[in-house]
């Protein structure tokens, strides 16, 4: 795990508050699980998404829309 240092406008504070208490984390000591899911989350939206297809694509799974139901 990597330490890094960062100053956040209040708004995020805000945010990240609501976040944690959404989610279910404890009141104290949230911000790191709340930015790892956050991170993972736009990860998974931005990136994942066409990782996951070239992978299917190298596995030979059919990704024409005739198919995409069945995904």
């Amino acid at each position: 795990m990597k330490q890094i240092s960062i100053q956040i406008a209040d708004e995020t504070a805000r945010q990240i508050a609501w976040l944690a208490e959404y989610w279910g984390y404890a009141p104290q000591r949230h911000n790191t699980a709340v930015i790892e899911r956050t991170i993972n989350t736009i990860y998974m939206l931005e990136v994942g998404y066409e990782e996951y297809r070239g992978r299917l694509q190298e596995m030979g799974v059919d990704l024409s829309s005739k198919n995409k139901e069945q995904l």
